[in-house]
């Protein structure tokens, strides 16, 4: 993990993720395939080694497109941000592709979620793209989830989610100053209770 992202951060119950993710912030569970029971959501390595014990350490799986987006959290609460919730997922948006996943913050705020499954730079690029067709859509993306309360005042922002970013990527992290961007590593492992999803802000270098 790299030295300058925030302090250690702990899993579900305030459990030790065991060596090499106790940087990594929660933990999400998909059920196994015929499991009709609800997953446990304490991770095998919840427990700290103790003396004579070796750390457990979660095997990293990965998913495909498809199956990351099914086990995506609707309600990101206590995974990424209180008050984020998702509203519509793979909304398309010409010429610009599809967004990912639409949610709104706390503040009413409308968030474009979208993620890689692959150190993409690319991701950068579709999400400013979803952005400007978000901002010169706002009056449309209202109608479309009258529901929804969306504050038209406030610009939207965006969270791009990859399981890793380019060195040229942290860079360019820093200069960017708008939109507003959260970006967040993602570690998808696989569990006693099914496959979980991990997440890590991370910050420019």
């Amino acid at each position: 993990m790299d030295q300058n992202d925030g302090a250690d951060a702990k899993g579900l119950h305030g459990g030790a993720l065991g060596r090499g993710l106790e940087h990594v912030s929660h933990l999400f569970l998909s059920p196994k395939p015929g499991d009709a029971s609800a997953p446990s959501t304490e991770p095998e390595s919840s427990a700290p080694a103790g003396p004579g014990k070796n750390a457990v350490v979660l095997r990293s799986v990965q998913l495909s497109r498809d199956r990351l987006a099914a086990i995506l959290p609707l309600d990101w609460s206590g995974a990424l941000e209180d008050g984020l919730r998702t509203i519509d997922a793979r909304i398309p948006c010409h010429p610009c592709g599809e967004i990912d996943v639409l949610a709104v913050d706390r503040t009413s705020k409308l968030t474009i979620i979208n993620f890689d499954t692959t150190a993409n730079d690319g991701l950068l690029l579709r999400g400013l793209g979803h952005f400007d067709w978000v901002v010169r859509n706002m009056q449309n993306v209202q109608r479309m989830y009258p529901a929804q309360t969306v504050a038209p005042s406030l610009p939207p922002r965006l969270v791009l989610l990859a399981p890793q970013f380019s060195a040229v990527l942290r860079r360019v992290m820093r200069q960017l100053t708008h939109p507003q961007i959260q970006w967040v590593r993602y570690h998808t492992v696989d569990t006693p209770g099914g496959v979980g999803i991990l997440f890590e802000p991370v910050t420019g270098e």
